[in-house]
């Protein structure tokens, strides 16, 4: 039986405030995460911060409970100023990168393939229903099949835009609950790196459910990570940093080019990407 890699995704974008729930998986048929069908085993989140670009990638494996193939509805809340780069989910040793579509021919080709009974995955794109509107910025993508008793590992990937306002800055990751109940990552891992061309001060990262180590604390470059068991997401990785007013009037070059860019052949069974692509530079 020929097998497809088909992950539904939908971006939504509105004005609202900016609503938690980041990285859920909910089972059919239901309308919250039930750890009972599918739970969050291992969640990574890598964090990237480059003169005020933010690179955000994340790894979560989701766990099957049940002798019965799973679907699922993935919901991920994005902050409003950051573009989905890369999103794909893993079918053993192969990673399945996702294609976008418009959301209704995406439900044409899904419920089609569904009948075949092939293994399904694409992406959808466009309206947003009342529910969803209420959120700021909403990445969805149907999930299946999840294997009886088996796992599945998701990879997601955005940029953000880090602004300053009154030489302060403020980052964050929402995975605080808002529309749906708490979940608890049985292993979590953090890694935070900050590079910037500006001196900073005050570095802090409020959180008390993910207190941050720090690996390396100068103007420059702040390093760190976060490690731990059965860690409930209930509040939002929050990290905040002033930059020095001694330095703030002097004219920075920066030149950047992402040392990961480029999609990986979804063909290969441990991809590599590009690292062609061009960079930019900002003053």
């Amino acid at each position: 039986m020929k097998k497809l890699a088909l992950l539904f995704l939908t971006a939504l974008m509105s004005s609202a405030p900016l609503l938690g729930d980041a990285g859920v998986l909910i089972p059919r048929n239901k309308q919250q995460p039930n750890p009972a069908v599918l739970s969050l085993e291992e969640m990574e989140i890598t964090v990237r911060i480059d003169n005020g670009d933010a690179r955000v990638f994340v790894r979560q494996v989701f766990a099957n409970h049940t002798g019965a193939i799973e679907e699922g509805n993935y919901v991920f809340a994005l902050p409003s100023h950051a573009t989905i780069s890369d999103f794909a989910t893993w079918d053993g040793p192969v990673r399945l990168p996702a294609v976008i579509l418009e959301r209704k021919r995406a439900e044409e080709i899904y419920n089609q393939i569904k009948q075949q009974s092939i293994d399904p995955g694409l992406l959808q794109m466009g309206e947003r229903g009342a529910e969803e509107a209420k959120r700021s910025s909403v990445f969805s993508a149907r999930i299946t099949p999840i294997p009886a008793w088996g796992t599945k590992r998701l990879e997601i990937e955005y940029h953000e835009s880090i602004p300053v306002e009154n030489l302060k800055s403020y980052f964050a990751i929402p995975l605080r609950p808002d529309a749906y109940q708490s979940q608890k990552a049985a292993h979590l891992r953090i890694n935070f790196e900050l590079r910037t061309a500006h001196a900073i001060r005050n570095f802090q990262t409020p959180a008390k459910s993910f207190s941050l180590q720090l690996d390396q604390n100068t103007p420059h470059l702040i390093q760190g990570h976060f490690e731990g068991q059965n860690v409930n997401l209930a509040e939002d990785f929050v990290a905040t940093y002033d930059l020095d007013a001694a330095t703030s009037d002097t004219l920075q070059l920066l030149t950047y080019r992402n040392p990961v860019s480029g999609q990986p052949s979804p063909t290969e069974t441990a991809p590599v990407r590009s690292t062609n692509d061009p960079g930019f530079f900002e003053a």
